[in-house]
């Protein structure tokens, strides 16, 4: 059986409707999305031997005080981040410690967000094709 080649994509939302809501629009534009509940999902995916090329996170479905902003560091220096925000949210300066981190407002268009995914795997020397 061949390897999927899609673009490997997390989707980590406090909101179970949005993880799923979100994972079904981008598998209809070309990824491999995988809906994650929490951190310990999201740090067993990283590990895994096919982790995620691009990662999706609502800060809001984690604990962002203490070593949590550490391990975003840690996180973005090994994946790309597209941190999903409400517009409200108060975002500290460097994004809780996710350096090269993209931006992106919730919102009902997933647009945006499609093309935040796409240029932080562009921009980590990804393959998209419709980017």
């Amino acid at each position: 059986m061949a390897r999927d080649a899609r673009p490997r994509l997390a989707i980590l939302d406090r909101n179970p409707h949005v993880r799923e809501f979100l994972c079904r629009e981008f598998e209809a534009h070309g990824f491999a999305a995988t809906a994650l509940r929490d951190a310990a999902e999201l740090t067993a995916s990283l590990a895994s031997p096919a982790p995620p090329e691009v990662v999706v996170l609502d800060p809001e479905a984690l604990d962002l005080g203490g070593s949590l902003a550490g391990r975003l560091a840690e996180m973005s220096a090994r994946v790309p981040l597209v941190l999903h925000v409400f517009p409200e949210a108060e975002i500290p300066a460097g994004g809780w410690g996710a350096a090269g981190a993209l931006v992106v407002e919730k919102q009902a268009d997933t647009r945006e967000l499609d093309r935040a995914v796409r240029a932080a795997l562009t921009g980590w020397g990804g393959k998209v094709e419709g980017a």
